[in-house]
């Protein structure tokens, strides 16, 4: 006799049988939602493809599956698949007044227009419609996210002030089912951002990295002080950007996407650039650079995968048609031939892209050493700079020089000891206003001409009252020039001027020297010309009737190494000649520059043009 344990097994195994004789389409989708959940997307995409067959034979069936076959395309980025099937979905819920359904199908459609297909007014479509469902389900679970995304779209299209709009709704909602606020102040900040409207930026990031820290949201943490970095780095304040990008840094992981780590290492090189720190700049644009090829490959790879999802589509496709119309392929061979012309056709368009992709790696090798000699000749460039600027110091020191302010000193001492009040009150006056414009003017490397003018007029007027009156002197200037849009390296003329009086018009016993400087514009810039009438190149110096006069030039070295800069820079642009006047008295110096133009951003001047 048979035990009753025996029976209860045999029942058992007789209602499994007749359930699955009965409805094998529901075994079929629960089993593919069960391998779903497992991550095996494509194994659940071969059962729901059986369970599809059943149509018009198991009377379960719903097209209802359709919805699920998206979500598993979506889930292989399978794009275009994903997109088909949820579309066939949405026809059958909106038929049936399927609101659940419906407010998910235009969750992940408006995702995917607006994180794939880059068409963000249709994104802005389908959200707005899951608004509309929610509402009518009552239902705030997915609220504070929906919104989230509506304003990312405004933000993808440009309208800031739109996204800002639904931003603001989610951080000012204090419902307890809004666990978005911290994500859409990472947002709102930047908005900001964008407007450049720093300071609000960075107050909505310091208030979002409160709440992400209580969450230990280490994505959001990343953003919040790879974003602060930014907006610093953007205002010039470059040390406390490494500071906040190096705390952007200890949150890298994984899940931080390729192009978000080009961006932070692009950062992290401007501003190392910027504070001269060359080794960690190239260190970080490397690593740039890396990412970077990393990115373009995975992208190639994404667009093989793509290539092969849109043709499982169209294969796909054409078996349902084939099934629902009952079709029969009449001829085999004909078949295979179609088969194999495809296999053909998409292992050649593999291969091309396979060989894109070598020669695309090797012209981003090739860019990566145009960048590192380019940033070789910055560094030249820089060094260039740096003896232009020892230069300007030399020019300094040779200006401004002790015997020259001595002598002023002892010359006022004079007048005042002689009880003439008004020549030592004037004398200090124009002294006092050369020294001004000198020091103000050797804080630049440009200054306007019509400054570095009336230094030059006030430093030759002192040396005429210096002297007594021993030399006349003109300045002209060119009726083509306008002084105070023309820019001039200063105290590069004042030496030459120097040279004319001490060295020319005060040696020997010569009783009319004058002294002429003009500025007249040529074809490619302007020339500066320092003309006496004094004793001339080959003069031997003697005692002059001055005792005070100085010994030796300084200055002449100094013109020439700084002409020798700005031609090292600007391709042989300046010149500097010096030579005897007619029966050998006298000499003329001239200087010609091109047209200087402002660098406000790095402080150095360049060419025009």
């Amino acid at each position: 006799m048979l035990s009753p344990r025996y029976y209860l097994v045999a029942s058992l195994l007789l209602i499994h049988f007749l359930g699955f004789s009965q409805s094998k389409y529901k075994l079929l989708v629960d089993s593919a939602r069960f391998y779903t959940q497992s991550g095996k997307y494509q194994d659940a995409i071969n059962l729901l493809f059986k369970a599809k067959a059943l149509k018009g034979i198991d009377k379960n069936y719903s097209e209802r599956i359709n919805m699920h076959l998206g979500n598993n395309y979506e889930s292989l980025s399978k794009i275009d698949s994903s997109v088909f099937y949820y579309g066939e979905a949405i026809k059958f819920c909106e038929s049936k007044k399927d609101y659940p359904a419906l407010s998910f199908l235009s969750s992940r459609l408006g995702n995917i227009e607006l994180s794939f297909t880059k068409r963000y007014p249709t994104a802005i479509s389908y959200f707005k419609k899951q608004l509309y469902y929610d509402k009518i389900l009552k239902d705030s679970t997915y609220l504070f996210d929906n919104l989230n995304n509506i304003g990312l779209s405004f933000k993808s299209l440009n309208k800031l002030d739109s996204a800002l709009f639904y931003f603001n709704k989610v951080t000012q909602d204090p419902s307890k089912f809004n666990n978005s606020k911290n994500t859409a102040l990472l947002f709102t900040a930047d908005i900001y951002s964008l407007k450049k409207n720093y300071n609000s930026a960075l107050a909505n990031y310091k208030q979002a990295i409160k709440g992400l820290a209580l969450a230990k949201d280490s994505i959001g943490l990343y953003a919040a002080y790879a974003n602060i970095g930014d907006c610093l780095m953007q205002q010039n304040k470059f040390d406390e950007s490494i500071q906040n990008l190096t705390k952007a840094e200890k949150y890298l992981s994984p899940y931080i996407t390729d192009a978000n780590k080009a961006v932070l290492y692009h950062n992290f090189a401007y501003v190392y650039g910027k504070q001269q720190q060359f080794d960690k700049a190239y260190y970080f644009k490397n690593l740039e650079n890396i990412t970077k090829d990393k990115i373009n490959t995975k992208s190639i790879g994404n667009a093989i995968a793509e290539m092969g999802a849109k043709y499982e589509l169209r294969q796909k496709q054409d078996s349902l048609f084939i099934n629902k119309q009952k079709l029969v392929l009449a001829n085999v061979k004909t078949s295979q031939k179609e088969r194999n012309f495809l296999i053909l056709l998409i292992a050649s368009i593999a291969i091309i892209i396979f060989i894109f992709s070598i020669y695309r790696i090797r012209q981003l090798r090739y860019k990566n050493t145009l960048q590192q000699k380019q940033a070789e000749q910055n560094a030249l460039n820089l060094m260039h700079q740096y003896q232009l600027s020892e230069s300007e110091l030399k020019s300094i020191r040779s200006q401004m020089n002790p015997h020259f302010i001595f002598n002023v000193l002892n010359s006022i001492e004079s007048y005042i000891m002689e009880n003439d009040k008004r020549t030592a009150s004037r004398l200090i006056q124009k002294f006092a206003a050369l020294s001004r414009l000198i020091l103000e003017n050797s804080t630049k490397s440009l200054v306007t001409a019509d400054k570095e003018w009336k230094a030059l007029m006030l430093y030759t007027e002192l040396e005429a009252m210096r002297y007594a009156g021993a030399f006349t002197y003109a300045f002209e200037v060119d009726e083509n020039i306008q002084l105070k849009r023309t820019y001039l390296p200063p105290m590069l003329i004042q030496p030459l001027i120097e040279n004319a009086i001490l060295h020319g018009l005060i040696q020997g016993d010569k009783k009319d020297g004058h002294l002429s400087v003009n500025i007249k514009k040529i074809e490619n810039g302007i020339c500066i010309m320092v003309a006496d009438n004094g004793v001339g190149l080959n003069y031997k110096e003697k005692p002059s009737r001055f005792a005070d006069i100085k010994e030796q030039s300084l200055g002449l070295a100094s013109i020439k190494e700084r002409i020798k800069m700005i031609n090292k820079q600007y391709n042989d642009c300046a010149s500097f000649t010096l030579r005897s006047g007619a029966d050998l008295t006298g000499a003329t110096a001239v200087v010609c520059l091109p047209v200087f133009k402002e660098q406000k951003l790095r402080g150095r001047f360049s060419l025009d043009g």
